[in-house]
């Protein structure tokens, strides 16, 4: 089976393999396209030994190891999983050359306390004889425990080791890994919409278009995100089997995303070569799955035209997206700039000038606008009177919320409110 890996690709396999043993002191082990052991770094536990001649011809263990290992090629990542012997063990699937050549297989270990069960539950199912349960519970019980969150820090060293094996196949798996993602919060949207009464009467909602919209202007991308995926869950629960109406509707939300982009201070004639593009490629990708993730990835493109940073400086970029995100998480709370400041890990004084300089507006407009965007979609709703809107996102009285809500909008919140009810 060594014939399988070349030369070269299983001496930096051997090579990360030993590089993971020896700073975890966790056994790992490669294993080919079939299940089979191909190398391994660390001493078999007596445990995994006893029970494999126990279980003889019927051992599951080959099976439940490429099984796994098939999960971590479907994710894009590691992934963590209980053996046919009641263990843990963390696997990542090898690609190369976009083909699966196998995995590294890490363990076997213990999460916080050894269960007292295990033994007789394996007795039950596998017919191991009774006699042999004196054996196995002595073995089971020196396998060593880890607490699960060390095993996520394992299983993310595991991943990395695997992608200097993996070379450019990694940004493979990382497509992967944001297909499936994607996918599952479709999903999980598609369900609760499936839950609700009356859905089919329920119009297209209208209402989160201008909630992403504003979430394009101000750089929330996380935000945006989530109102988008929620989008896509209606359309396609809705218009199930008709590619082309989800087709259009995924064109409608370009439309309305590079609209926001120019709205937030993107250049016009940049976003509009961009929306070319997109058009072309959307009509040209024909299945729906794949669609929904490539509209994720044009969301990310406008929101980084509306609210540009400068790239060239990563850290300063990722500073400011932090500060970001806490923003538009904590608006509706009496949040200050030294606040954020400490957040990121920078004095008042220069956390001010750094976010104007890189954001072109100052802290306090940012948080203004941040707040109004979102006051909005209560504007909608009757049951709020502006005062309580006023307070529920942080300004200190509804004169303030009304003052800043007319400078960003040009009509006060109660024309607003008349203008969309």
């Amino acid at each position: 089976m060594l014939d399988f890996f070349q030369d070269d690709e299983l001496d930096i396999i051997k090579k990360n393999m030993e590089l993971f043993y020896k700073i975890t002191e966790v056994n790992c082990m490669l294993i080919d396209d079939t299940g089979n052991t191909v190398f391994s770094q660390g001493e078999m536990f007596n445990y995994c030994t006893k029970f494999m001649e126990l279980t003889g011809d019927k051992s599951p263990c080959c099976g439940a190891h490429l099984y796994a290992s098939k999960q971590s090629e479907l994710l894009g990542e590691s992934y963590i999983f209980f053996c046919p012997g009641g263990l843990v063990h963390i696997t990542c699937a090898i690609i190369i050359g976009n083909v699966f050549r196998g995995a590294l297989v890490a363990g076997p270990i213990q999460m916080n306390i050894t269960d007292p069960y295990v033994i007789d539950n394996l007795i039950k199912v596998y017919n191991i004889p009774i006699s042999a349960r004196g054996i196995l519970q002595s073995y089971y019980k020196i396998i060593p425990i880890i607490a699960p969150e060390k095993v996520r820090y394992l299983a993310n060293l595991l991943s990395i080791i695997t992608k200097d094996i993996v070379g450019d196949q990694k940004y493979e798996l990382k497509k992967k890994k944001d297909f499936y993602l994607e996918q599952k919060i479709i999903n999980e949207n598609i369900q609760e919409i499936k839950e609700e009464n009356n859905f089919t009467s329920k119009a297209y909602p209208i209402e989160l278009e201008r909630e992403l919209s504003g979430k394009v202007r101000r750089g929330d991308l996380e935000g945006a995100k989530a109102i988008l995926n929620e989008l896509l869950g209606y359309i396609l629960f809705k218009h199930s089997g008709n590619n082309d109406k989800v087709i259009s509707f995924i064109i409608e939300l370009v439309v309305v995303m590079s609209r926001a982009a120019v709205e937030g201070g993107g250049n016009f004639e940049e976003i509009f070569e961009q929306n070319i593009k997109f058009y072309k490629t959307a009509f040209s990708i024909h299945n729906v799955e794949e669609l929904c993730v490539w509209i994720v990835k044009v969301l990310e493109k406008f929101t980084e035209l509306a609210f540009k940073l400068n790239k060239d400086n990563v850290e300063n970029t990722n500073v400011i997206k932090k500060a970001l995100q806490y923003i538009n998480n904590n608006y509706n709370k009496n949040i200050s700039l030294d606040e954020v400041a400490k957040h990121v890990n920078l004095s008042p004084t220069y956390f001010s000038r750094f976010f104007s300089k890189e954001t072109n507006m100052k802290f306090s407009e940012y948080l203004n606008m941040v707040r109004v965007e979102e006051s909005k979609k209560y504007l909608l709703d009757l049951k709020y009177s502006i005062s309580d809107i006023a307070v529920m996102m942080g300004f200190s009285d509804q004169s303030y919320y009304t003052k800043v809500f007319k400078n960003y909008e040009n009509i006060s919140p109660g024309k607003y409110r008349k203008m969309y009810n």
